[in-house]
């Protein structure tokens, strides 16, 4: 492995130690993931194609230094302070060093720090290795590039862009989700933009952490984060009453474009019939007929997600990012988030201590995707999904008051959007549920996407883990009469 002085390596090119895989990316949470010959290599497959590996520690004023290597029908990138979702500051990777590749823009954020290379092909090595300096400082970042040992460009901000005002993340290494053969709201597109096999290659991943020129700043806490409240008071939290039915779970039908590829490109960018042989043999092995749920009585679950002031109400204090000091605006009515699995727990029993009449509970999958389906068998639209989520807030976006939106056929709120929502299952380490759900594991599910997802995630289909990006996670409720003894 190569060494930089003051350097240290991040990536020891036998496994993915220190690395996790993002369980939240819209471009995916499969593990298309591998170390080959020294290198991490990206590579993308049928559904949930693409993906986002991240560190597992977090960095804020840094140099990163790495070699890579990229193959034509593929794009990505390397993201700096990225959220656990993929927010974050990022340099494109565009195939083997195609238009595109080192500008620098946001991903799931809209960044005032941004910039582009005219003369890629000039510092560019086709076929080969080449390597990365990146160096970013200061809240407001001040970011600079090279290739190859070349300057590319100077870019610095005019503001903390990063959702929350965070000032540290993750360094993270993306291939792209392309829609090339996973149905998406709205029916395909993207064919032929992601090739089988191709791949982005990336070795001696090394970086220098640098002093802050000046001191993060803490968040502000609000008083009611300061102190316990007096003794809670009875909450007013609604629940729609939901019927017995069944659904279908888990289809998902690949198809491969078709052959021969005519498309008006050069001859060497066209797919040849081994990559089409290829397309097919995975559309088949990874197609999924799905299996059917029955729901066989009713329950209620909350029409809304908790809000900060229910929590407040219980806990005494709010764990909210997004409290009226950051908002500038009263938050009670917002959902609660930067919540764990683990904190939920201690919020129910709390809260079902000072209930005599009703239990609550956290809803398993199913219960939740029957509920959030609403008796639809198929996608939502783009314009369906917007009309009922709170998503694509990018520009310093914030969560919003829970039941502003539309509510889905049967009555409930930011069943997609607004803030992802903890389940009771444990993950499966795959894109989709399972007929049975694990007895074990190491994080639990979460539902729904938030705030910075778009259409991919916000869905009832796919699930993602925790532990997301914190912000934007929280949570809605079961209710159950309790039995009188």
């Amino acid at each position: 492995m190569n060494s930089l002085d003051g350097f240290d390596p991040i990536f020891n090119g036998k496994d993915l130690a220190g690395w996790h895989i993002s369980k939240t990316n819209h471009h995916g949470t499969t593990g298309n993931f591998d170390v080959e010959n020294g290198a991490l290599v990206l590579k993308q497959y049928p559904y949930g194609q693409g993906g986002l590996i991240l560190t597992d520690k977090k960095y804020r004023d840094f140099e990163l230094s790495l070699d890579f290597k990229g193959f034509p029908g593929t794009n990505g990138g390397i993201f700096l302070r990225s959220s656990e979702s993929g927010t974050a500051y990022q340099l494109e990777l565009a195939g083997d060093g195609d238009r595109g590749t080192g500008n620098l823009f946001g991903e799931l954020l809209k960044t005032t720090v941004n910039a582009q290379i005219a003369n890629i092909g000039e510092v560019w090595k086709k076929g080969d290795w080449n390597s990365f300096r990146i160096r970013i400082t200061g809240e407001v970042p001040k970011i600079s590039l090279w290739i190859n040992d070349q300057k590319m460009w100077d870019a610095e901000g005019e503001r903390n862009d990063l959702i929350g005002d965070v000032t540290a993340g993750m360094i993270a290494l993306q291939l792209h989700w392309s829609a090339t053969l996973q149905p998406v709201p709205g029916g395909r597109c993207c064919d032929f933009s992601w090739r089988p096999e191709a791949s982005h290659q990336f070795r001696n991943i090394l970086i220098k952490e640098l002093k802050p020129a000046t001191p993060a700043i803490s968040p502000n806490l609000s008083s009611a984060q300061k102190s316990p409240s007096a003794t809670p008071t009875p909450f007013d939290m609604e629940f729609a009453r939901i019927e017995p039915g069944k659904m279908l779970v888990g289809k998902i039908e690949i198809e491969c474009p078709s052959s021969p590829d005519t498309r008006d490109v050069p001859e060497e960018d066209k797919w040849t019939e081994e990559e089409f042989r290829l397309c097919q043999e995975m559309a088949e092995r990874d197609s999924r007929p799905g299996f059917w749920v029955t729901i066989d009585q009713p329950y209620f679950i909350g029409k809304y997600e908790v809000t900060q002031r229910q929590w407040e109400k219980v806990m005494g204090f709010n764990p909210s990012i997004f409290t009226a000091v950051k908002v500038g605006a009263p938050t009670e009515s917002y959902p609660v988030e930067n919540v764990t699995w683990e904190m939920v727990q201690d919020f129910l029993k709390k809260l079902n201590s000072m209930d005599s009449i009703y239990s609550y509970r956290l809803p398993t999958e199913f219960e939740w995707e029957y509920a959030a389906r609403a008796g639809n068998d198929s996608l939502l639209s783009w314009s369906e999904t917007n009309k009922t989520a709170w998503i694509q807030q990018t520009d310093k976006g914030t969560t919003k008051p829970v039941g502003t939106k539309q509510p889905n056929p049967w009555g409930l709120y930011d069943m997609l959007g607004n803030v992802w929502e903890w389940v009771e299952d444990y993950y499966n380490d795959e894109v989709l549920a399972g007929p049975v759900p694990p007895d074990s594991g190491e994080v639990h599910v979460l539902k729904g996407g938030s705030i910075t997802s778009d259409v991919t995630n916000a869905t009832y289909l796919y699930h993602g883990a925790g532990p997301g990006n914190g912000y934007d996670v929280g949570f809605r409720l079961v209710r159950e009469l309790r039995l009188q003894p």
